[in-house]
């Protein structure tokens, strides 16, 4: 769905709220101040009535005349008319009801004392009545006008407040400002502290040239409105507000208006209160988008010191073990020692191997973090997998008795040999480096429904006590162990299971030592 659509829809979903909300003003306006029309109206209403009661005053008596000339008064209020125009109907029908129906008729006269009681009561209660079912009416349309200035700002907050990204909110406050306002707007950021961004927001729903540009930098320099409505600048047709908090100045929003548009104080306290909800708004996200890049910072440089001590440690360690090696081999006498020669030989191929599965951890975990890891799954036997495992850790595994069972029911499945290969690799290197010379690892393979478990258990002390949570986080290592090692190894292993949907978890067997449980799919 594009921004017009988004925006056209929820035109569709807010318009009656702003519509009810612009006749509810110019409801206050008219009864604050009645148009001359208005007091035509009312005369005009009395006249008709007088009329019509005149032909009815032979079926009934002027005591009930007065009594309908009453209720047609009282309406009044309820069509929108003032305290002045009822005032004119009062007088107007308290002068009709004597002069054509207070006996003796056509005369102002009146000729009974009671009547004469009966008109000055007429005229007062006509009076107050009308009055005050204007004020009621009018305390009304205020109450009405303060509910739909509540709901609109409630609208508002409710929208801002769901809104999860700078696009969201200025999408939201375009909606409203069009829905409530009718009015069409531009959003422009700041760039630094001094100057704006040259372009607007392009969810902005009208584009800005240069000279508006200049309006919109001066507000944004001032902290001041300026345009439309205003004293500064009043030729432009749109109003410029600052998007300002106690703490930040985040840009500036233009409003165009129709043409025959204008704003009442109600409106322009609406409006004002519409843009303080849209700078937090914006200010929450600005905060919430440098706290978020502040942490990575932080995250990156905790990532290279870690990555870097880890790393520098590995490195040195074969590279120096390669170094000594071949320097010693470089003396005939260690040449011509056979024994010599073949622990040095021995030495060379183990930090060899050491360096390469360094090179080949960080390779891994970079296919990792890019997203490139695709499985590429083939039929393989099981077996020949964990063959293949141990045979590549014999150098590492000498001190160590291995031992793995497949069950007979474990067929060949499909899976990425080396992804799964380079997974049993590191699990059972990491119980190879935490546990001591001579303890026994066993491996384990079955087949439960649709998937495989590979088990890897030793009998070594476990997993410390609310360390098994983090295992699987990059560059973590258990406290308190040997050093040496760059915290990948389980990482690297999860994220090649995961790939394949598979699962993998930790945990410290009931009778002492260490445990990881694959599950693999194997449909």
């Amino acid at each position: 769905m594009n921004r017009e659509e988004h925006i056209t829809k929820k035109n569709g979903r807010h318009l009656a709220t702003g519509s009810v909300l612009k006749k509810v003003i110019t409801d206050g306006k008219l009864f604050l101040k009645s148009s001359p029309g208005k007091y035509f109206s009312s005369a005009f209403i009395i006249s008709l009535a007088s009329l019509l009661l005149f032909y009815l005053h032979m079926h009934v008596g002027y005591q009930a005349i007065s009594l309908l000339f009453l209720f047609i008064i009282s309406l009044l209020p309820l069509m929108n008319f003032g305290p002045g125009p009822i005032f004119l109907a009062a007088v107007m029908s308290a002068f009709i009801w004597n002069f054509f129906f207070i006996p003796p008729s056509f005369t102002l006269r009146i000729g009974k004392v009671e009547d004469v009681l009966m008109f000055i009561m007429y005229f007062i209660i006509a009076s107050v009545l009308g009055l005050l079912i204007s004020r009621i009416r009018t305390q009304q349309v205020l109450i009405n006008q303060r509910e739909k200035r509540t709901a609109s700002l409630y609208n508002l907050s409710k929208e801002l407040s769901s809104a999860k990204s700078l696009d969201d909110i200025v999408l939201c406050s375009v909606t409203q400002l069009k829905d409530i306002f009718g009015a069409e707007t531009v959003f422009v950021f700041f760039e630094n502290e001094k100057k704006l961004q040259a372009e607007a927001h392009p969810y902005s729903t009208f584009q800005i040239d240069q000279g508006e540009w200049n309006i919109a930098q001066w507000v944004f320099a001032n902290s001041e409105k300026a345009g439309r409505f205003t004293n500064t600048m009043p030729i432009t047709p749109a109003i410029y507000y600052p998007l300002k908090t106690k703490t930040l100045n985040l840009g500036v929003i233009g409003l165009e208006f129709p043409e025959s548009a204008s704003l009442t104080s109600d409106s322009v306290s609406l409006l004002e209160t519409f843009l303080s909800q849209i700078s937090i708004a914006l200010e929450r996200d600005y905060l919430k988008e440098s706290a978020k890049n502040n942490l990575i910072i932080s995250e990156s440089q905790k990532l290279y010191k870690t990555l870097f001590d880890s790393i520098s440690h590995e490195l040195k360690t074969p590279v120096t073990t390669i170094i000594g090696a071949v320097s010693s081999l470089k003396d005939e006498k260690i040449i011509k020692n056979q024994s010599v020669f073949s622990r040095l030989i021995d030495e060379t191929n183990i930090a060899a191997e050491r360096l390469n599965r360094l090179v080949e951890n960080l390779l891994d975990i970079t296919r990792l973090e890019s997203g490139n890891i695709i499985s590429k799954k083939e039929w393989h036997s099981v077996s020949d997998l964990i063959n293949s495992a141990l045979q590549r850790l014999k150098h590492e595994s000498i001190q160590h008795e291995i031992n793995f069972v497949v069950n007979e029911d474990v067929e060949l499945i499909q899976f990425d040999f080396p992804l799964i290969e380079q997974a049993l690799i590191n699990l059972v290197h990491n119980s190879i480096e935490y546990t001591p010379p001579g303890s026994k690892i066993e491996i384990f393979a079955k087949k439960f429904a649709d998937n495989l478990m590979l088990s890897i258990s030793d009998n070594g002390p476990g997993f410390p006590y609310n360390t098994v949570k983090y295992l699987f986080q990059k560059f973590y290592r258990v406290p308190g162990t040997k050093a040496g090692g760059t915290g990948l190894g389980l990482s690297i292993a999860r994220g090649f299971i995961e790939a394949h949907g598979g699962s993998i978890t930790a945990q410290n067997k009931s009778a002492g030592g260490a445990e990881f449980i694959i599950l693999l799919p194997t449909k």
